[in-house]
């Protein structure tokens, strides 16, 4: 049985061993750009420059945020990113635990909530909203729609 510590090790090792990996990826902090059920395509490149997506490991779990800021402190590089559609950054990292830069996005076909939330980020974004307050509205809309109607 493969868990998700398992498959970060074997992604880790392949990324080590300068193979590019694809992932399904879950979750919402780098919404629009990224949704779950979409597919990244990451390369072992470990020089990460500003803007760039990277997975890098945090609790012994695979992280795909964009890097935001890189600084140094007591002789010791470190990289900060920040999901896109978060509002604090990521504890810094180091070079040791990035795996690597995404290189190819792939989309799941889009549900008509995520081309909803596409419709309204920008507004949500100019207004200092979130999208994970939005998803749990939308969320909660259909939740008490299908309960109105039994």
């Amino acid at each position: 049985m493969a868990t998700l510590t398992n498959i970060k090790g074997i992604s880790g090792d392949l990324l080590g061993s300068g193979t590019d990996v694809r992932i399904i990826t879950r979750g919402v902090s780098m919404f629009p750009l990224i949704n779950t059920g979409d597919r990244i395509t990451v390369s072992p490149e470990r020089n990460p420059t500003m803007g760039d997506l990277i997975v890098f490991t945090s609790n012994d779990q695979m992280v795909c945020h964009r890097l935001v800021r890189v600084f140094e402190k007591d002789g010791m590089k470190y990289y900060q990113t920040r999901g896109d559609s978060l509002f604090s950054p990521d504890e810094p990292v180091t070079l040791n635990q990035i795996l690597g830069k995404v290189v190819r996005i792939e989309r799941e076909r889009l549900s008509l909530q995520r081309r909803i939330l596409l419709l309204i980020y920008p507004a949500l974004k100019f207004w200092g909203g979130n999208a994970f307050v939005v998803n749990a509205m939308v969320k909660l809309r259909a939740m008490f729609n299908s309960i109105n109607k039994q």
